[in-house]
């Protein structure tokens, strides 16, 4: 049947009926198709060496997109990396913050306030210590005066 006497059936062709796209993906498919066989009939004429070049030029083709591929992806594994770390430091700042307020509403002094302290009784200490060395020499002029 041609496709004049379909039309006037009300039937529509098959390759009518296919849309645009699937049209093209047919069309595209047979000229793979195509072009394999013609593949094939060239290399049976010109023999081995042919064929020996097709496959070296698909080794190419292969060994290009391999490195093409790694590159790619290392590129996303190291952004993978990089916002995990990230993740990681707001997390870790966001418990920070969380177990400090929770400090501060029991009345536990943070390590910023212990280290204030530490460092307030170092200077305390050596100012006794100061204090303690000058104290016999004061004792002593008293004694002087009081003889």
């Amino acid at each position: 049947m041609s496709d004049n006497q379909n039309e006037k059936e009300g039937r529509v062709s098959p390759l009518k009926a296919l849309t645009g796209a699937s049209r093209d993906i047919r069309k595209y498919t047979h000229q793979i198709w195509l072009a394999g066989l013609g593949a094939f009939a060239r290399a049976e004429e010109e023999g081995s060496g042919f064929f020996d070049a097709l496959v070296e030029a698909g080794r190419e083709v292969e060994k290009q997109t391999k490195d093409k591929t790694e590159s790619r992806v290392e590129e996303i594994k190291e952004r993978v990396r990089h916002h995990t770390g990230e993740t990681m430091e707001k997390m870790e700042k966001a418990f920070d913050d969380r177990l400090n307020k929770a400090l501060s509403r029991l009345g536990l002094p943070n390590k910023r306030e212990v280290e204030e302290l530490e460092k307030r009784v170092q200077e305390l200490t050596r100012a006794l210590d100061d204090a303690e060395d000058k104290a016999p020499v004061k004792r002593q002029l008293r004694k002087k005066k009081a003889d």
